[in-house]
């Protein structure tokens, strides 16, 4: 009797280790897609792993405290979402990853306890934030995008006044950031560089990249995503 009963728990754990599994590769299906640091393998382990341990706890703790090894899922969960942080020059990426790898350790505790239901509908919701959100965020992007910009110049024929005058008459919005001044070893010239914070139309950020790459006192410029 008692091998009867063995046999049917693990029955049930291979069932719940395979949801978990399948909810794992979905989510991070859609992290590869878009060339995330998290892929399907590392999201898939995720919340494999955390339907395991949720499981484990349950068995160990007999009812007294099954808690103990489950309470302690979200402390290493998170431990591995701050590895996928990172600071990028102006802004700082993997913020979405790390919320996914969140989500899919909880969604791993909700199939370890059986809540079929509960663990597919926040698979559902979780997709549709990504996808719905990001097309929503797209679209506003086109309207009005914001940007960093780091210009470096020489003072020649351009001034920080005038580059400023450059951002507005391109109809944009800019805030400085930063200013300074460098010398090239080589030449013994003198460079500036100018850090932005600049938003307004795709269109327009455009033109003034196109006037930027025209410009003879223009020496490089960089231009990163503000998130």
């Amino acid at each position: 009797m008692m091998m009867e009963i063995s046999h049917e728990i693990a029955d049930v754990m291979i069932i719940r280790l395979s949801a978990a599994t399948l909810a794992g590769f979905l989510l991070g299906l859609e992290r590869e897609i878009h060339r995330k640091a998290a892929g399907v393998r590392t999201i898939s382990l995720i919340c494999l792993s955390s339907a395991l341990f949720t499981m484990l706890s349950q068995q160990i703790g007999q009812g007294v405290s099954a808690d103990r090894i489950a309470s302690n899922i979200l402390t290493g969960v998170g431990f591995i979402g701050a590895g996928v942080i990172f600071r990028g020059g102006f802004t700082i990426d993997g913020i979405t990853t790390a919320a996914v790898i969140w989500i899919s350790a909880a969604i791993g505790m909700a199939i370890g306890t059986g809540q079929y239901i509960t663990a597919a509908g926040a698979v559902v919701i979780t997709l549709l934030v990504l996808w719905m959100f990001s097309y929503a965020e797209d679209m506003i992007v086109n309207r009005r995008e914001r940007k960093y910009y780091a210009v470096k110049y020489r003072q020649l024929n351009l001034s920080q006044e005038a580059l400023e005058a450059l951002f507005s008459g391109h109809q944009l919005k800019f805030t400085r950031l930063a200013t300074g001044k460098q010398t090239d070893e080589k030449t013994g010239e003198v460079i500036y560089e100018g850090k932005y914070e600049i938003s307004g139309p795709n269109r327009l950020i455009s033109e003034m990249n196109d006037h930027l790459l025209q410009h003879p006192d223009v020496v490089q410029f960089d231009v990163e995503l503000a998130k």
